[in-house]
């Protein structure tokens, strides 16, 4: 999946580049009738192709920065006023950006192979995490940040923290914010929201705090995740708008052979993906080891079932380019997938349907990971 999103970004650059060799071709020769070799290059099907990856790869993290705004709002209306129904709308929101997120990975994905780039991405979805490292868990119910009232609930030293000892100490994140949002272990999961106002004669003579309590350690930590979450969100945005981000400029320099790897690569990252949430509902071991605490497992297959299917439409004139064996055998499974994917949506208590789709998954990575991508000599 990621290697598909390398591809789309590489294609943007093409793409812009393209466009303006084509407006300056015709500001400057406005009487010419006949295409120049540029736009017959812009005409033809690979192009056109590429044009179209470019475009969605700009309207997805737009659609992302837009529900992450969304998210914010929701989270803010819950910590003003802590309720289950504010919860639920905050779950909601976030649900909606989740969904989104993994219908945007092949687009985005590409991102996290830059050296300016990883880090961000590492920030908005890290995988696997710590939950005990954020908060209580079930049978340690003073564990995490929440209650280690030694390290303060602020950016800049929560910035330091994330993932400093260990890769699984995740604080930033989609992951991260979905373990505060959904706890199916308390029954009034937004009453562990609510500010705290007053201490305890213990406390008070322990000489805590009031924002020390664990109440306003939860809120603060929640808050400063969800500006985080748009902060990077807006950088990401950023960094693959048309004319001037970053990683679309970057992108339009790759040579044939970073495009494969590209395309590759973002193949395997969203079969992997697909694998995990086949393997979460029929609890099997993961691969990426991403903890659905919201089990929302099949929505997150089905987005990442339509996001898989819209690639490889989409690049679909680029496949011309390379070996027909390869691109049969591949579109041959992929469309079996999609049709067992079909059938299990119709009657998903099925077992053997799900374990027929987790099988053609499990056969679409192997493919993925021995594709060539080499064109065909000439």
């Amino acid at each position: 999946m990621r290697t598909l999103f390398l591809l789309l970004a590489f294609l943007s650059g093409i793409i812009l580049s393209g466009c303006s060799e084509k407006s300056a071709t015709q500001s400057t020769d406005t009487q010419s009738t006949e295409p120049t070799p540029a736009e017959q290059e812009e005409s033809s099907p690979q192009q056109e192709a590429l044009n179209e990856i470019a475009e969605d790869s700009f309207r997805q993290t737009t659609e992302l920065l837009h529900l992450g705004h969304q998210l914010h709002i929701a989270t803010s209306e819950l910590l003003h006023t802590p309720t289950d129904a504010n919860l639920k709308k905050a779950q909601t929101a976030y649900l909606a950006l989740l969904n989104q997120w993994v219908i945007s990975l092949p687009y985005i994905n590409m991102t996290a192979l830059t050296s300016s780039g990883a880090p961000l991405m590492n920030r908005l979805e890290k995988l696997p995490i710590l939950p005990g490292y954020l908060d209580q868990i079930p049978d340690y119910p003073f564990s995490g940040l929440v209650h280690d009232i030694m390290l303060p609930i602020e950016h800049e030293s929560l910035s330091l923290l994330h993932t400093l000892d260990n890769d699984e100490q995740v604080i930033f994140g989609l992951s991260a914010i979905e373990f505060l949002l959904f706890d199916h272990y308390s029954p009034d999961h937004y009453k562990k929201l609510v500010p705290m106002t007053t201490l305890s004669d213990e406390e008070a003579q322990e000489g805590i705090l009031i924002e020390q309590l664990p109440n306003n350690r939860r809120r603060a930590l929640l808050l400063v995740q969800a500006n985080q979450l748009v902060e990077d969100l807006s950088s990401l945005h950023k960094r693959w708008h048309p004319t001037n981000g970053d990683d679309a400029k970057r992108f339009a320099s790759l040579t044939g052979n970073n495009l494969k790897l590209t395309l590759t690569k973002t193949y395997q990252k969203q079969t992997t993906l697909l694998l995990d949430a086949l393997n979460s509902i029929q609890e099997k071991p993961l691969i990426l080891g991403r903890a659905h605490f919201a089990r929302e497992e099949r929505a997150l297959l089905d987005s990442g079932i339509v996001s898989i299917k819209q690639l490889h439409e989409s690049v679909k004139p680029v496949w011309e380019l390379y070996p027909q064996t390869e691109k049969d055998e591949f579109d041959a499974v992929l469309n079996s997938l999609l049709d067992l994917h079909q059938q299990y949506q119709a009657d998903p208590s099925n077992s053997l349907l799900l374990e027929l789709t987790s099988n053609r998954c499990n056969q679409l990575l192997e493919i993925s990971n021995e594709l060539s991508f080499s064109p065909p000599e000439e």
